[in-house]
């Protein structure tokens, strides 16, 4: 075995410590930014919230016929409810209420969602 000093980096996660000010911080930011190039998602505009007081989610937004469900096919949509997932349960917990929102709708999901 070999002490390699402190770590920087584990499964994509940055790691920030201070010993002399007692802080540690966890980044996922290098994970987060190919996350939102792999899903042409580069260039949106951040929000402070994921989810607003008084959007919603139901079955009305589900697709209603086979054009709706065609449409749908070329989204990537469970990829990228998962690579969410993999954000919150790491270092993102702020976006978990939304990410199963998300999740109910994975087998037959909308534009809307």
């Amino acid at each position: 075995m070999e002490d390699m000093g402190d770590a920087s980096y584990v499964i994509g996660i940055k790691i920030h410590c201070n010993r002399h000010k007692g802080v540690l911080s966890l980044s996922q930011e290098t994970y987060i930014n190919k996350v939102l190039e792999r899903f042409w998602m580069k260039i949106c505009s951040p929000s402070v919230a994921p989810i607003m007081k008084g959007d919603k989610f139901n079955l009305n937004q589900c697709p209603k016929n086979e054009f709706e469900k065609e449409q749908m096919q070329n989204i990537p949509y469970a990829s990228i409810v998962g690579s969410l997932l993999y954000a919150q349960v790491c270092t993102r917990p702020n976006i978990a209420f939304v990410i199963g929102m998300l999740e109910r709708y994975q087998s037959n999901t909308s534009i809307d969602h």
